[in-house]
Order: C-alpha cells, then sequence, then structure tokens
C-alpha cells in the first residue's frame, strides 16, 4: 500500500467512524496532546547509539473507532514533534515523525458463545525517509463482563522495512483491554495493548545495544498500560506507561510515561 493511500485510510477512519457507523452500537473520535517521557535508564541505555536513540517528545494524535454486531474497527493518526523539522540534521532523534494504525475485529461466528473474529492491523511508522510497517493477520475473540473487556489476537506478522522489503516475521499475539469503574463520583477508565512477536527472521533482528550493534532475541515485547479520568464527557485525562524490549531499534528493556490530555468530540 502506498505511504499516502495509507495516511488517507486511516485519518478516514479516525475521523469519520461515528458518522460511517451511526446505526451501530457505539463510536467515538478525539484528538490529543500527549507528551512521552522516557526513564533515565532508556536514556542512558538507548543514547550510546549508534541508533534507536530515545529522547523525549510531544505528539498530537487524532483518534477514533466504532463498533457494534459485525465487530469493530479503531484507529489513529500521530504526529510526533510537530514543531520540528522533518530532516532534523542536527538531532536525528527529534525529527518531525508520523505514526498511524488501523485495526479491525470482524465477526465470523462464535463457539459456545464465543466469538471467532477475523482479525487485521497495519501499524505505519516514517521518519525522514525511512519507514516501518507492520501488517497482522489472523484470529481474534472477545470477552465483555461488566465495565470489563478484552480482546486477545493471535496472527501471521509480515513486515515492511526500509531496505529490506516485505517479509514474513513470524506470529504476533496480543490484547487490548479495558475496565471502566467509578470511585469519588468521578469516571475512570484503566486501558492496555500489548504485543508480543516471536520467530522474528535475523533480517530483522539488526539492533543496537550498549553502542554497538547486535542480534537481537526472536521474541519481543511491545505495549502500555493507562489510567484515564474522564473530567467530563468531552474532556479526559491520562498518564500511560509505555514499555518494549527487543524493539523501537534497541536489544534492551526501554520504558516511560505519557502524559495526556484528550477532547472527545
Amino acid at each position: 500500500m502506498h505511504t499516502s493511500k495509507f495516511l488517507a485510510a486511516v485519518a478516514v477512519t479516525a475521523a469519520l467512524a461515528p458518522a460511517a457507523h451511526a446505526d451501530d452500537n457505539w463510536s467515538f473520535k478525539d484528538v490529543s496532546v500527549n507528551h512521552l517521557s522516557w526513564t533515565d535508564h532508556t536514556l542512558n541505555q538507548t543514547g550510546k547509539g549508534p541508533f534507536g536513540v530515545k529522547k523525549d517528545f510531544t505528539y498530537l494524535e487524532l483518534e477514533g473507532g466504532a463498533g457494534g454486531k459485525w465487530g469493530d474497527v479503531y484507529g489513529f493518526f500521530d504526529v510526533e514533534n510537530p514543531s520540528k523539522d522533518a530532516h532534523n540534521a542536527g538531532d536525528s532523534a527529534m525529527d518531525r515523525r508520523y505514526a498511524m494504525k488501523a485495526v479491525a475485529h470482524i465477526n465470523m461466528t462464535d463457539i459456545g458463545g464465543v466469538p471467532v473474529q477475523l482479525y487485521a492491523h497495519i501499524y505505519n511508522f516514517m521518519d525522514d525517509g525511512f519507514r516501518d510497517q507492520n501488517n497482522v493477520l489472523g484470529l481474534s475473540t472477545a470477552y465483555f463482563n461488566g465495565g470489563f473487556w478484552i480482546k486477545p489476537f493471535l496472527g501471521a506478522h509480515y513486515e515492511t522495512k526500509t531496505d529490506l522489503g516485505t517479509q514474513y516475521n513470524g506470529m504476533m499475539a496480543g490484547w487490548v483491554f479495558g475496565y471502566s469503574f467509578k470511585a469519588m463520583d468521578q469516571s475512570f477508565m484503566v486501558t492496555s495493548w500489548h504485543e508480543t512477536e516471536m520467530g522474528r527472521k535475523d533480517s530483522y533482528l539488526v539492533m543496537a545495544r550498549d553502542g554497538g550493534v547486535v542480534t537481537a532475541n526472536k521474541t519481543a515485547q511491545n505495549g502500555a498500560l493507562s489510567l484515564w479520568w474522564n473530567a467530563t464527557p468531552s474532556i479526559t485525562t491520562g498518564v500511560t506507561y509505555r514499555y518494549a524490549k527487543n524493539k523501537l531499534g534497541s536489544a534492551t528493556y526501554q520504558d516511560g510515561f505519557i502524559y495526556t490530555a484528550r477532547y472527545n468530540f
């Protein structure tokens, strides 16, 4: 898929989901300002280079989704370092970058009341001529109980990366979950997303560690855990613990905190 077409598809999914699925059970869209602050451990470890260097940054996000008896769709589009140049010759870790994701869970049948869904996601990252796109196709399911829901998935992982082309890159398993609750007469939610990559191919394992280049482990972890306060129907704030291991260009554990202010349409 051409990058421009992908950008357009995700932006339309996020921005127009409520209009496109107005007769379904739920839909949402929002915009947010976010700041990711990496831990000192992460800054020190990745700062040794020679690539995958992490620095704190701010990003803008457009997000949306919709769902019903047919399943659900979700998408976001991020602009990282929006005030910076797309080619920051003085500090490549502070380039303006773009990230976007589109996810679909489509109900096919159910077994004993448990839904069996077609699962697909596309995640695309672009930074000054560099592109890394992760495509996953497989199966998922969903479980709901009161304010709690979880959607685990398992699929084949194909990755498109600059200088490597598109190749099969093992399997990916993971989940998204959420739990809504009230405390002190206020509305809160805990959410999480997690991805475990397994059996990755050697060509995708070239990463930085301790100032050198190494072959990372074939298994990787990537995810986040968030606490949200729905201050009003229109305003949500939250803090997210972000983590990754053998991902994001570094063969080490990386973590940080994301602080978010969101406007819900």
